[in-house]
């Protein structure tokens, strides 16, 4: 049996254990506050309306002028439960224009989860409640709220309750859900026209290869990656969960690892990321303290390590605790949040190097300008990190930040511009800029960096033919100014 707590899914056996922790670490109080001139690189710049109290919202992405997301509940009562089924927004960067692009009904999908993703014109995400069998659905909409269209029903045989984000590779999407048939969860893909749907695994007991994915999966051209919170061969009651790989077609499932406690335990809400031969990821539970971990491994499953044990009552400074979102990286270094923990008990914002050095804590969460709790997997354009947490308004209610990762950057007022071409292109394309000199950052869909570089010539060539296939952001820096202007190129 599990249950559900603050919209994460945890054993019964943690609920006392989480609520005596909690505690002592709002009996913490602030011994080991930041400096003012970090919080001085930490900005709100949207809260949501009051009415949405309490609700949960969903990762972001951007296309270099808004931010999109999804709210779990609110949006139009009327065609719903009093709470509201849900809604796709957007927002600028700034905070201005916010917009409810699309109000779910329940029958179209209901309690939307995971972030959106962007292919051509069209955004694709799921829901985990809603559609004609209440078990969740697949959907596209225009970036302007029109053409929605509802492009698959999960019946329970195909999966039940979608968890996380969907992938892309270019033919098919890839995602995966809680529940289904087995009653352990699925790995499935599907094309952007809803058609070719085809469930690659079902996850059994007795979980040996563990069950209930979480998160959303990663490629990278050969094997699907990704982890289950619960299963394997580990010590915990129902499995400590485990790093799994499986190839588009449904062949070669393997168990990477087995979490044993000992080296972090129910990876819930996270993913992985891949930065150089490693990825990296988190756990919620389990390390040398059992408050969740920061690791690495090798995508052949060898050269697993564990970087940092988070420790909310001491060690480090008060370093935050039920880590339960996933890691960016601005190609230096990774950036995280925990839900819990930190000198005022409402999690932290911290960043450390790839090799496990030089763990810093940020943001303590809890004291103006802050509020707390941050939710959901942080976005990164490589000089700013942008979340979610409750906003300074208090009473639950959710808001935007961003926090500027080098002091003295100034937002997009770099008078310069730049073209791209080919573009679409296999990886391959040239940039022309109007000034010598520049920075290039590229960042994937997930605001992951994944290439920078100098740019000493007006026109150069870059390869990106490695990257799979997607929609990456371009932008560029000089005199630590960022252009004003952003590209997207399509790789495909």
């Amino acid at each position: 049996m599990e249950a559900k707590k603050n919209n994460f899914t945890i054993g019964k056996r943690q609920l006392p254990k989480i609520k005596n922790r909690l505690a002592n670490s709002i009996l913490q109080i602030a011994c080991c506050l930041l400096p003012i001139s970090s919080y001085a690189q930490y900005t709100e710049i949207f809260d949501f309306p009051s009415s949405y109290s309490y609700c949960s919202i969903g990762p972001l992405i951007s296309d270099g002028t808004y931010f999109y997301g999804m709210t779990k509940t609110n949006g139009d009562t009327n065609t719903c439960h009093p709470g509201g089924c849900g809604t796709i927004f957007k927002v600028k960067s700034d905070g201005t224009e916010y917009a409810v692009l699309f109000n779910f009904d329940g029958i179209n999908g209901r309690m939307p989860s995971g972030s959106l993703i962007s292919i051509g014109n069209f955004l694709y995400g799921m829901t985990p409640k809603g559609g004609t069998h209440n078990n969740g659905v697949v959907f596209k909409i225009k970036q302007d709220g029109t053409s929605f269209s509802k492009l698959y029903d999960f019946t329970n045989t195909n999966g039940k309750e979608p968890v996380g984000s969907l992938i892309y590779d270019g033919t098919f999407l890839y995602g995966t859900t809680n529940y289904g048939s087995t009653g352990m969860g699925t790995i499935f893909k599907i094309k952007p026209d809803g058609t070719g749907d085809t469930t690659l695994c079902a996850f059994q007991s007795p979980g040996i290869n563990g069950y209930y994915p979480d998160g959303d999966l990663i490629f990278d051209g050969t094997f699907l990656y990704g982890m289950a919170s619960n299963g394997g061969s580990g010590p915990c009651s129902n499995g400590c969960g485990v790093i799994f790989r499986i190839k588009p077609d449904g062949t070669g499932d393997t168990v990477m690892l087995n979490f044993t406690g000992a080296n972090g335990s129910f990876p819930q809400n996270n993913h992985l990321i891949s930065m150089g031969a490693f990825f990296y990821g988190m756990t919620m539970d389990g390390g040398s303290n059992n408050y969740g971990t920061i690791f690495k491994i090798k995508r052949d499953g060898t050269g697993y390590s564990k970087l940092f044990d988070f420790d909310p009552s001491g060690g480090n400074g008060l370093n935050g605790s039920f880590p339960r979102a996933s890691l960016v990286s601005d190609g230096t270094f990774l950036y995280g949040t925990t839900a819990l923990g930190g000198a005022n008990g409402r999690g932290v914002l911290f960043k450390i190097k790839p090799d496990g050095t030089m763990f810093t804590k940020l943001i303590d969460f809890g004291l103006y300008p802050t509020y707390g709790y941050p939710s959901g997997p942080l976005l990164c354009d490589g000089n700013f990190i942008y979340g979610i947490s409750t906003g300074t308004s208090g009473d639950g209610v959710p808001a935007i930040f961003k926090y500027a990762l080098t002091t003295g950057i100034t937002e997009n007022t770099l008078e310069t511009d730049f073209t791209i071409y080919p573009n679409p292109s296999n990886g391959i394309f040239t940039i022309e800029a109007k000034e010598n000199n520049c920075f290039l950052i590229i960042t994937n869909i997930l605001g992951e960096t994944i290439y920078q570089s100098e740019i000493a010539n007006q026109k150069s060539s870059i390869d990106l033919s490695r990257q799979p296939k997607g929609i990456y952001s371009i932008r560029l820096m000089q005199n630590n100014k960022i252009s004003g202007a952003e590209k997207r190129l399509i790789i495909d």
